[in-house]
């Protein structure tokens, strides 16, 4: 009797949290200047949330599954079931909020696991992510948005299906997605989706996306001729930027756009890698740069480089993370007359700068194989080189590398370097799940990401 009792008066205090009481969202004595304090009081005036008895909104304490689920019912107008069927091995069909979780369980917002509905729970933050796409048929998105939801993650598609509709963000590019979500965070979430005058101002990603065609957004973009915009719906192709609005000779130097190079798109701007050489030896890149344009129509004169190498430096394998550029250099400067693409170790630094090119910073040494992506059809070997060692591949927030000794990863998020292998790769790919290495023995070694 006495555990009945406990769990009978559980239920009710979870139930009392979610519905309103007299006390106006304002006059909460523990929400003064709280950052959301505008999205309670869109959802309080609408009969969606209410408070404590006690006068308190605990803006800060975890909201539970049975919580989340009485206010979606509240927002979305659900009727309740009135005699639902679904048993519950944790919820008795007398329990006042017996209802609400059938509801929810019904319709496909949350879903129990195992007869189980967990109702006292702690939501996370990607629990949430996956209630609020399913609750208002929010479409998946595929482009990667904060540093810490990876690809493999189980619900990166929801979490960053909500990010691009302005809904949630992040901090410092994180979206902690195992936290436990906050009434006030979830409320915040909720008002957002419901009314788009409360959405955040922009959406933003910090992970870049690189290759020699890039798609976002319902285009592509690559190198042909110059910086080309493809419309992936209409099959209708637009010159960003051409070769004549770029390259440049100022009688020493000549710099030239690649289309062997990657290029990277970071939000609404494309990130061109480029090389330089002395006019009187134009086949033989002495330096690079990077430049950055908008991806819609350019029609400026071509701005200055936002970075280019240093005295002896080669700048390769650019990558945009975090709001910074990250590149190696090498560390013994390399004579380009003799530039033999054998497999040799060399010393190469991670370096990283502000996007607009100001605060260098280092970030660690490691060594790495010599090596670049050969193209048969070149007869030059100069020609075979181009920004991007075949030993270093970035991969959302992980630099992986090989060297003589192995196989390596290297976390941007922990700074930590851990040895995955002892075999000598030559090449590297990466899917959602596995990187690829095909080994020197001409073999393909598959590893779990």
């Amino acid at each position: 009797m006495k555990s009945k009792i406990t769990a009978s008066f559980i239920a009710l205090l979870l139930i009392v949290a979610a519905m309103p009481f007299q006390a106006h969202a304002t006059e909460f004595t523990d929400m003064n200047e709280h950052w959301a304090q505008k999205e309670i009081k869109y959802l309080y005036e609408r009969n969606i949330i209410g408070g404590y008895p006690d006068g308190t909104f605990k803006p800060n304490e975890p909201i539970t599954r049975a919580q989340a689920s009485a206010m979606l019912i509240k927002a979305l107008k659900i009727p309740l079931l009135e005699n639902p069927k679904v048993v519950f091995k944790d919820v008795s069909k007398k329990s006042s909020y017996y209802k609400i979780l059938a509801t929810v369980n019904e319709k496909g917002i949350l879903r129990g696991d195992n007869g189980l509905m967990r109702p006292g729970e702690k939501t996370s933050r990607a629990q949430m992510a996956a209630i609020l796409r399913r609750s208002f048929d929010i479409p998946f998105g595929k482009q990667p948005t904060f540093v810490d939801v990876v690809p493999a993650h189980w619900a990166y598609a929801d979490i960053n299906g909500i990010a691009k509709q302005r809904i949630a963000g992040g901090s410092e590019g994180k979206y902690m997605p195992s936290q436990s979500v906050t009434r006030a965070q979830f409320s915040a979430f909720l008002a957002r989706a419901l009314n788009d005058s409360m959405k955040l101002s922009r959406y933003h990603s910090y992970v870049s996306q690189k290759g020699k065609t890039v798609e976002q957004n319902g285009f592509s973009y690559s190198i042909n001729n110059g910086l080309m915009k493809k419309d992936l719906k209409t099959d209708k192709d637009e010159k960003i930027l051409s070769k004549q609005d770029f390259e440049s000779n100022d009688g020493l130097w000549i710099s030239y756009m690649e289309d062997r190079f990657d290029l990277i798109v970071y939000n609404d701007e494309v990130f061109i890698p480029y090389l330089s050489a002395i006019s009187q030896a134009s086949d033989l890149p002495m330096r690079y740069g990077v430049i950055r344009t908008p991806t819609k129509r350019f029609t400026g004169p071509r701005d200055s480089a936002i970075m280019e190498s240093l005295s002896g430096e080669t700048m390769r394998n650019l990558f945009i993370w975090n709001d910074r550029i990250f590149y190696t250099t090498e560390a013994v400067k390399r004579d380009y007359y003799v530039t033999p693409n054998i497999p040799k170790d060399s010393k190469l630094t991670l370096n990283s700068v502000a996007m607009d090119g100001s605060d260098r910073k280092k970030e660690r040494d490691f060594d790495a194989r010599i090596l670049f992506y050969e193209d048969p059809s070149e007869k030059s070997f100069i020609l075979l080189e181009n920004q991007n060692n075949a030993s270093v591949l970035f991969d959302h927030s992980t630099m992986y590398y090989f060297n003589k000794t192995g196989l390596y990863k290297y976390s941007l998020l922990d700074k930590k370097v851990s040895k995955l292998s002892s075999i000598q790769g030559k090449r590297m790919s990466v899917t959602d799940t596995q990187l690829i290495v095909t080994g020197q023995d001409g073999k393909k070694y598959t590893f779990k990401k």
